[in-house]
């Protein structure tokens, strides 16, 4: 595909540049078959971050384009981990009594989901927790996965308080996902989007380039 784009780079000027730049903003989404796909990785760490052992009370939080809000009227923690709370070093989300989330791309991209790091609450409330993930897919279907923490919590001891959980390959195609229950810590949450086909970039190139070219010698 790298080779693709620098031919198609070296074929055009600024301006029909600028067209294909705006053509893989707004091009749609490849179908599920295709294996090619670019992850993000949202760490919760963006500024400002919460300083560690403290935490705050939100009613959304938005980054890589993706925004996170409550499912009804009571919001979210963000917190910077550390004390009694899960320790991993960074910053993360944790839902405390009454509290759920839910989250999708703003632009209304579709997406896959690939793994997360889910931990208890905290060393005060150590139990195992079940977190549900529902997915509503484009389709109009829904799935779901319920991940077990292993209720090892130590906060800022040496113990690993976060587990990583994998999605399986239904988790694909999804315009929004639902946590409708408390008393969990989430962070690392790696979402992956198709790429364009190699197939549709050519004829995207194709089409700039006689249009472009095609105005040079008019």
């Amino acid at each position: 595909m790298k080779c693709i784009i620098k031919f198609l780079i070296s074929a055009t000027d600024g301006r029909c540049l600028t067209l294909l730049a705006v053509f893989m903003v707004v091009s749609p989404l490849p179908s599920e078959g295709q294996n090619t796909f670019y992850s993000d990785n949202i760490t919760f760490d963006s500024p400002p971050s919460p300083a560690p052992a403290t935490g705050h009370y939100v009613q959304q939080y938005a980054e890589s384009g993706i925004l996170f809000r409550p499912l009804g009227s009571f919001g979210f923690g963000r917190v910077g981990g550390g004390g009694f709370r899960p320790d991993n070093g960074t910053a993360y989300l944790q839902a405390t009594l009454g509290d759920s989330l839910q989250f999708n791309f703003i632009n209304g991209s579709a997406f896959n989901l690939f793994s997360v790091d889910l931990a208890e609450y905290s060393t005060v409330v150590p139990d195992a927790v079940t977190v549900p993930f529902i997915g509503y897919r484009e389709d109009g279907s829904t799935v779901a996965a319920y991940f077990t923490t292993d209720g090892i919590i130590d906060g800022s001891g040496p113990l690993a308080d976060f587990q990583t959980f994998y999605f399986g390959s239904e988790f694909s195609g999804l315009t929004r996902v639902e946590i409708p229950t408390w008393g969990w810590s989430l962070d690392n949450l790696v979402v992956a989007i198709p790429e364009p086909s190699t197939g549709l970039l050519l004829v995207a190139g194709g089409l700039i380039f006689w249009c472009c070219h095609g105005r040079r010698r008019v």
